[in-house]
């Protein structure tokens, strides 16, 4: 494990070492690669906020940049929407979700279980299409 050292005590790099055992995976091609921020971003907007895994997002895209030969503001963008559509109310029950369902008078797991195709085919399309245009 790799330990980054701080003034005042050693933490771990717990992502820096997920990121490193990962990234021979992660192939070379564009349009692949995508689909692969798309897939962290939603895995980190799982957590309900929407907003936690810009950061990683944003880092990976950066890095994957010059394998790609996509911009890594088209990568991060890619990101940042699954992480938001997905844990920003539209896929998992929290936050507004619930607020809305309460409104609405419906279930909350009714609600995001609907909103699962519609929102999946928005970013899978959005994707495509991102990548197609850079």
């Amino acid at each position: 494990m790799l330990f980054y050292p701080f003034p005042d005590k050693l933490t771990p790099a717990f992502l820096f070492d997920i990121i490193q055992a990962g990234q021979s995976y992660i192939p070379d091609n564009g349009f692949l690669a995508g689909f692969v921020i798309l897939a962290v971003g939603i895995i980190t907007g799982l957590d309900g906020s929407g907003f936690s895994g810009l950061p990683l997002v944003g880092a990976l895209s950066g890095a994957m940049t010059h394998n790609t030969g996509i911009d890594s503001d088209t990568l991060s963008a890619i990101g940042q929407m699954g992480s938001v559509w997905t844990g920003g109310g539209t896929l998992i029950a929290w936050s507004s979700l619930v607020a809305i369902a309460g409104f609405c008078r419906v279930s909350v797991l009714e609600l995001a279980r609907r909103n699962f195709i519609p929102v999946m085919a928005g970013l899978i399309v959005s994707t495509i299409v991102a990548v197609i245009i850079w």
